[in-house]
C-alpha cells in the first residue's frame, strides 16, 4: 500500500435542502388554509378566492424560512466535521490485489 492510496477527507452530514424547501412550502400552505378558514369572509370575496390569495402568498414565504434553517443547518453541520483518513480499495470485488 502506498502513500497515494491514502487521503485526509472532511467528514460531515448536510442536510437535504429540497426536503427542507418542500416542507417549508408544505407549512406555508397550511398556514394560509388555517387562516382564510379561520377568518371571517371578506366582503366581495369567496373563501376560496382569499384561500388562493393567502395560499400565493404563505407558500413562498415558507419556502424561504425553510431554506434559512437548511442553510443555517449546514453552516452548523461544518463545524461538526470531522477528519478521516481515506484509503481506496483497488482489485477485486473484495477489496483484494
Amino acid at each position: 500500500m502506498s502513500g497515494d492510496d491514502r487521503r485526509t477527507v472532511r467528514v460531515r452530514r448536510s442536510p437535504r435542502i429540497g426536503v427542507f424547501l418542500l416542507l417549508g412550502v408544505l407549512l406555508g400552505v397550511l398556514v394560509g388554509v388555517v387562516a382564510a378558514v379561520l377568518t371571517p369572509p371578506a366582503p366581495g370575496y369567496s373563501t376560496g378566492q382569499v384561500l388562493g390569495y393567502l395560499v400565493l402568498l404563505t407558500a413562498p414565504v415558507g419556502a424561504v424560512l425553510g431554506a434559512g434553517v437548511a442553510i443555517t443547518l449546514d453552516a452548523l453541520s461544518s463545524r461538526r466535521a470531522r477528519t478521516a483518513t481515506a484509503e481506496r480499495a483497488r482489485g477485486g470485488d473484495r477489496g483484494e490485489n
